[in-house]
């Protein structure tokens, strides 16, 4: 049996023989099997029986004690998104096909060795599969010949085929039972993508018919074969989705143990209360080694190893800090104790060389012949498992885990120029895979994929380069070690910290905290300016490394982190001392109220959200129950929180008095809210527990009658507040409202602004902050003789490229012969001249310091740098993309940044396509916008590129890429000079923040990504949007854009051709008339 089947099997339990079983471990027949044809009944009754006996018979520890499965189970975390779930409700609730995913060691073939087992025992939860079959991925991939699908069942099972023949038959004409097939490791997924796209050609249609394995699966994957089948599958890499296209899955996340498994797993294995509770207090006071006992293989390995160490007298915890520190201690005990005689370092690397090849090749199984080549006795050794395939002998490590680690091993005893190349090339490819990580397609998947598996072996690097600890290991052994893979290690690990501060950065913190120099992790994270892991929900074992981590770092400028509440208490001591935090969790604890409450003890935290999901038990749909966002910025706080039925944000408490805040009442009242928001926030803001509001915005689900009242009295009774601001999420503003407040409230002070399903009322003053109302030109009408609607000559600029590092290399130049308006036909900027004069413009980069304090302002469009040599220029129009409803044309405004301030100045007018403004003096403007409303759509375009093909190159490679339509084309196709323009009719309009797809109705075509979020980008960079991959002899595609957030089509079909060259028109230098 491969040893990790040791991790739930009872060291203390007796062999039993097979004539000494008891039939009755094995629970009556169901009622259904009595009703159904006797010799079927009892095939299935002894076919169960045979599960549960080679459960308790055949699992057995390097030291010869064999167990059961049942007596040790505890059961790792499972989550089905933010939901912990039992394997038991999970069948309950979704009889569906299940896909476990986890690290290695996390536990997910357990579940599925305990899931079989339950079968065969008739746990109720599994009563509605007549036949389960256990199948094991890597196995059926040893296997060469081609084999139908009852053939190979009966390799892993007690039954012959004919028996399995009988039995399927029987389920496969009987249209209400069903047959659950229990997949485990299906890791390896590249002859299962290249079989999908050939599917309807190899697909197998009969259990009885003969194919290679891999496609035996694949057909009951895809329901070509026993179509009423369910799966339960683990894998350590994410399935690429679609790959099960016609199966209904869900994804389940194995954790690991929580705390509480942790310590009951403990008591299952020492049984001994003694001996548990001494074991269970010194793991529980060694953070370090109890971090890592959240997974679950590592778990039995430190249970072994206290065992040995109670039993011995030595120290029970002292060296085993990290992971690698109690892989090496566990290698070095059975190499002690089973390899007395051999050479250890000769051993080591032999075992080493065969986990290499097997990482590099992702193969687990190794066959007789190569394993003997490679080891003298492997048999003996006790790091293999032997394991019995049809009529061959396989090998395999204890555990994958095991492979990584001697993989890691070897690469350090190799000598300093092999050992350096072999680092080099698999830090290379796991850095590629990281790159390629937000593409899709086959190959990407796979290289993805690759760099997944490879990981672990990285971690264990860096445990092997410690100091402490594990040089003695390689000492009392005799083993020399390659001296500069530390270097190494470290010189990469600075360099990806500052190339990926967000979605792997908590892998580049897992290795800091192996490599366990303090000093080291200081230096790599005080460097940074942020680290965002908030699209990543934390587990126990990854909130242990970042306390490590954030212990030993005095300072990180921003933090964002996915917590759970329950992992609050690990981190907390440690999230106070940075300078801004961001943090979800998913429901309010004790926890969370103390977090909030040190604000008022001078704590500098700078956004909190708390946010509580209940399960529908129906569908386990997840729903927002509420949110609360608190957010210190200088001297104000902003707390924020939504319930199902509304969401509340009270803004701009000063520090005075966030301190005199009872915040435990305050969410204790928050929680009690009814659903029946207008009648009770009243009460809710009013409580003394919250005071000093200036702002409060509140998110409900529709407009009633009765939140007239509520308006009014919330103005009345908070004397403080400058801003009320109520959206609905479904309903619009009753007329008898609007005329109510409007009759109210326009006399007292108030402004009242009514957008769709917006009701914004401010203090009678201007749309803009006020240190922003100071630097506003107010003009009721433009200056005579300076009309915004007369005649603009239009000039094609002289394009001057510069030599420098700026990214925007060009600029533009203009001869102005005599006074008036002229438009750039490039940039479609306009300026209104004074006189004749020189200008030169280009642009520049945004940056988000200068637009710092202005919290609700966002780029509109390019930002120019304009200079005028005469000083000429009295006016400049900036062309906008907005499309202007009445109520949002004063969204605009323009920024003039100069002297290392910035002016808001207030447009002098607006309309369908510029924003104008009066200039003094002249230096960088651009157009900013008041994010008062929710997004609404923008004039946009739709560029292509063709790219270049290469001698090798089987396909075309069409970039596509969406922006807003004041970008000018020249910057876009200046950074894309290799690449050749497509000129099509490209306007569309698109919403900022919603989800697109672009269709290409080409046969064999592809695009990527799926979807993507359309964002305003002015630069500097514009990379595509989508890329289209066709056929190389392709002439043109056809190509469409929708709009997957409203499901509509924004963009029709249209014919992109792709023979010809460059079509946009030569530009010649002249002017000409035309209307603006």
């Amino acid at each position: 049996m491969c040893a990790f089947d040791y991790l739930f099997c009872n060291t203390h339990h007796s062999l039993i023989n097979k004539e000494t079983y008891n039939p009755g471990s094995v629970q009556h027949v169901s009622r259904k099997l009595r009703s159904r044809d006797p010799e079927w009944q009892e095939m299935v009754y002894y076919y169960k029986k045979s599960v549960d006996w080679k459960d308790q018979n055949e699992r057995s520890f390097p030291s010869g004690e064999r167990g059961s499965l049942a007596a040790l189970y505890t059961e790792p975390e499972i989550q089905r998104g933010y939901h912990n779930i039992s394997i038991e409700r999970l069948f309950g609730y979704l009889p569906e096909s299940f896909i476990l995913h986890g690290n290695s060691g996390s536990g997910k073939s357990i579940i599925a060795q305990k899931v079989m087992l339950d079968w065969a025992s008739e746990k109720p939860y599994l009563k509605n599969f007549d036949l389960a079959f256990s199948l094991r991925y890597d196995e059926l991939k040893c296997i060469s010949e081609e084999m139908n699908l009852i053939e190979l069942l009966s390799l892993n099972c007690s039954l012959t085929s004919d028996q399995i023949s009988m039995m399927l038959e029987n389920s496969e004409s009987a249209l209400q039972q069903r047959v659950l097939f229990i997949i485990d490791g299906l890791d390896d997924f590249n002859y299962i993508s290249e079989f999908e796209l050939m599917r309807y050609e190899l697909c197998i249609s009969s259990i009885f018919q003969k194919a290679p394995p891999e496609v035996v699966v694949c057909s009951l994957l895809l329901k070509s074969i026993l179509p009423s089948s369910l799966f339960l599958i683990t894998t350590k890499t994410k399935v690429p989705q679609g790959l099960f296209f016609t199966v209904n899955y869900y994804y389940i996340r194995v954790l690991g143990f929580s705390e509480n498994r942790v310590e009951e797993y403990f008591q299952k294995f020492f049984q001994n209360k003694d001996l548990f509770r001494r074991a269970y207090e010194c793991v529980r006071s060694n953070k370090s080694l109890f971090k890592v006992c959240s997974i679950p293989v590592i778990c039995w390995i430190i249970c072994t190893l206290l065992r040995e160490r109670l039993s011995d007298g030595v120290d029970v915890t002292s060296g085993l800090e990290t992971t690698t520190s109690v892989y090496t201690d566990f290698v070095s005990t059975l190499l002690e104790r089973h390899c007395q005689g051999q050479s250890i370092p000769s051993l080591v690397r032999s075992l080493g060389q065969l986990a290499e090849r097997g990482m590099l090749e992702q193969q687990v199984l190794f066959d007789e012949k190569s394993v003997h080549e490679t080891i003298s006795d492997p048999a003996g050794s006790p790091f293999l498992c032997e394991r019995r395939i049809g009529q061959e002998t396989m090998f395999s490590f204890l555990h994958h885990s095991f492979q990584e680690f001697f993989t890691a091993l070897y690469y350090v005893l190799l000598d300093e120029d092999e050992s350096k190349r072999k680092v080099s090339k698999l830090l290379h490819t796991v850095e590629r895979g990281w790159a390629l990580s937000r593409m899709s397609g086959r190959e990407t998947d796979l290289e993805t994929g690759r760099s997944s598996l490879l990981q672990p072996v990285i971690l264990f690097l860096c445990g092997l380069c410690t100091k402490e600890g594990i040089s003695s290991f390689f000492k009392k052994h005799n083993m020399a070690v390659s001296g500069n893979i530390e270097t190494q290690l470290k010189e990469w690990i600075n360099q990806c910290s500052r190339r990926y501060q967000n979605k792997h950065m908590l892998f580049i913190l897992h290795c800091l905290c192996e490599l366990h120099e303090k000093s080291f992790v200081g230096n790599v994270l005080e460097r940074l300016d942020y680290i965002d892991l908030s699209n990543i929900l934390l587990k126990d074992e990854d909130c242990w490394t970042l306390r490590f981590c954030f212990e030993n770092c005095a300072n990180i400028g921003k933090l964002r982190l996915n917590i759970k509440s329950d992992n609050l208490k690990i981190l907390q001591s440690a999230l106070c001392r940075y300078e801004e935090i961001w943090l979800q969790v998913d429901h309010i604890t004790d926890d969370t109220r103390d977090l909030i409450s040190a604000f008022g003890e001078g704590k500098i935290v700078k956004e909190l959200i708390i946010q509580e999901r209940e399960t529908s038990r129906a569908r386990l749909k997840e729903a927002i129950k509420s949110l609360i966002i608190t957010s210190v910025n200088d001297e104000d706080v902003t707390v924020s929180s939504s319930k199902s039925s509304f969401s509340l944000l009270i803004s701009e408490l000063t520090r005075q008095d966030i301190s005199t805040v009872n915040w435990t009442s305050f969410l204790q009242k928050l929680r009690l809210t009814s659903s029946q928001v207008s009648r009770r926030i009243n009460t809710f803001l009013l409580d003394e527990s919250v005071s000093g509001l200036k702002k409060v915005d509140l998110q409900i689900t529709k407009f009633t009658d009765t939140w007239t009242d509520t308006i009014l009295s919330l103005l009345r009774g908070l004397p403080s507040l400058n801003e009320l601001k109520i959206n609905s999420a479904v309903s619009f503003i009753p007329d008898k409202m609007r005329q109510i407040l409007e009759k109210s409230l326009n006399p007292t002070g108030w402004t009242l602004t009514f957008w769709r399903k917006t009701v914004l009322i401010e203090r009678n003053r201007k749309s803009f902050t006020e240190e922003e109302m100071e630097t506003f030109t107010e003009r009721a009408e433009p200056p005579s003789g300076q009309s915004c609607s007369g005649d603009a000559e239009v000039f094609t600029p002289e394009c001057v490229q510069q030599d420098d590092k700026d990214n925007h290399k060009t600029i533009y130049r203009f001869l102005c012969p005599h006074a008036g308006q002229f438009s750039c036909s490039l940039t479609s900027l306009v300026f209104v001249m004074g006189s004749e004069g020189e200008v030169r413009y280009r642009l520049v980069s945004w940056d988000p310091r200068q637009l710092v304090g202005f919290d609700q302002m966002k780029p509109a469009g390019p930002l120019y740098s304009i200079d005028c040599s005469s000083g000429s220029i009295s006016r400049l129009h900036l062309p906008h993309c907005e499309i202007f409803s009445e109520e949002n044309k004063d969204s605009l405004a323009v920024a003039h940044f100069t002297g290392g301030n910035v002016e808001i100045m207030k447009p002098l007018q607006v309309n369908e396509t510029h924003a104008m403004i009066d200039i003094g003096d002249l230096s960088l403007f651009g157009l900013l916008k008041r994010m008062l409303f929710p997004p609404s759509p923008v004039a946009a375009q739709l560029l292509f590129f063709l790219r270049p093909v290469t001698a090798r190159q089987r396909e075309n490679i069409l970039d596509v890429h969406l922006l807003p339509l004041n970008v000018p084309l020249s910057e876009v196709k200046d950074q894309h000079k290799e690449n050749t323009f497509i000129k099509t009719s490209s306007k569309s309009s698109l919403t900022p923040g919603s989800q697109y797809s672009l269709c290409c109705e080409t046969k064999g075509s592809t695009v990527q990504p799926e979807t993507e979020i359309f964002d305003c980008n002015f630069g500097p960079n514009f990379h595509p949007t989508f890329e289209v991959f066709v056929d190389v002899n392709t002439e043109e595609v056809s190509l469409s854009l929708s709009d997957e957030t409203e499901g509509k089509e924004v963009w029709l079909p249209r014919r992109i051709l792709l023979a010809g060259k460059d079509s946009d028109p030569l530009l010649t230098k002249g002017t000409k008339k035309v209307n603006f």
